[in-house]
């Protein structure tokens, strides 16, 4: 019988806790961990079976929890916090919805055409997640990803806004969407 090298071994794990993820078949959602794809800069959580949070991810007071959890990630980065604009929370929330109404995350293309005028400089932040998600582990994963975390940590960005959806498969999409007047 052939040995299997721990490094196999962890890698079926993952593959497996993702596969009972994806098929519904309930992975807790306190054994949930991020997956990185290699080569990337972005992951997934898996856990998608795990319990369903206290909090509609699309009501405001989730949408409040996760402004202040990224506003929390800047200070303790040493960033000021943003104001929230209440136009580009509408922004994030629609194209959110978009995303989720195909089941598929990607950056808006008219993002520029969106954004209030006299804005200089503007960057979007987008993941897929599940449900259950919390607003901290939304922001702990845009953070685990380089260029998420560039743009959570501009310190020329002053405004933001963020918004979630979430599709028939329970999956959850979150935008945030930063400028600088």
């Amino acid at each position: 019988m052939r040995r299997t090298s721990p490094r196999f071994a962890k890698s079926l794990a993952v593959c497996a806790a993702a596969s009972m993820a994806v098929a519904g078949l309930g992975v807790p959602a306190a054994s949930a961990q991020q997956v990185l794809v290699p080569g990337s800069s972005f992951g997934f959580n898996v856990g998608g079976g795990g319990t369903v949070p206290d909090l509609d991810p699309t009501s405001d007071e989730y949408r409040d929890q996760l402004i202040a959890a990224t506003n929390a990630a800047r200070v303790a980065n040493g960033r000021a916090p943003l104001a929230v604009n209440d136009d580009l929370n509408d922004i994030a929330t629609a194209w959110s919805q978009v995303q989720a109404s195909v089941d598929d995350m990607y950056h808006n293309p008219v993002l520029r055409d969106q954004v209030p005028s006299g804005t200089t400089r503007w960057s979007e932040n987008v993941l897929q997640n599940w449900r259950n998600a919390t607003p901290q582990e939304l922001v702990d994963q845009w953070m685990a990803s380089y260029g998420h975390r560039i743009n959570l940590l501009r310190t020329d960005h002053t405004a933001m806004g963020m918004g979630v959806a979430v599709a028939g498969s329970n999956k959850l999409y979150a935008t945030q969407v930063f400028t600088r007047s």
